[in-house]
């Protein structure tokens, strides 16, 4: 994942709804020494919701400005990770060209 990329991200999970599986992987994947190594600036905030019928929502802020909000509750880790990693991954890119 290019965590490098991301400046904020934003987790509102129900601990009830057996529907915020992937929301609460995603913390896991994201809240490591390794991911908090490469990017120490990420902001992570988990907002945890009383209603166990509330659906899942994660909010991502990249380091250029763009915003993206994803309703998780039918959407699996591995496409929460895709979808997030595309405009990261562009990003990344870009950083590299400056570099070389």
């Amino acid at each position: 994942m290019f965590i490098k990329q991301i400046a904020e991200i934003k987790v509102a999970i129900s601990p009830y709804n057996i529907a915020s599986k992937s929301s609460r992987l995603f913390i896991n994947h994201v809240n490591t020494n390794g991911a908090r190594k490469l990017n120490p600036t990420l902001k992570l905030t988990t907002n945890i919701l009383s209603n166990p019928t509330a659906p899942s929502k994660i909010e991502v802020v990249y380091r250029d400005g763009q915003k993206m909000a994803l309703d998780t509750d039918k959407m699996k880790i591995g496409s929460i990770v895709q979808v997030i990693n595309k405009h990261a991954k562009k990003l990344e890119e870009i950083e590299q060209a400056k570099n070389w």
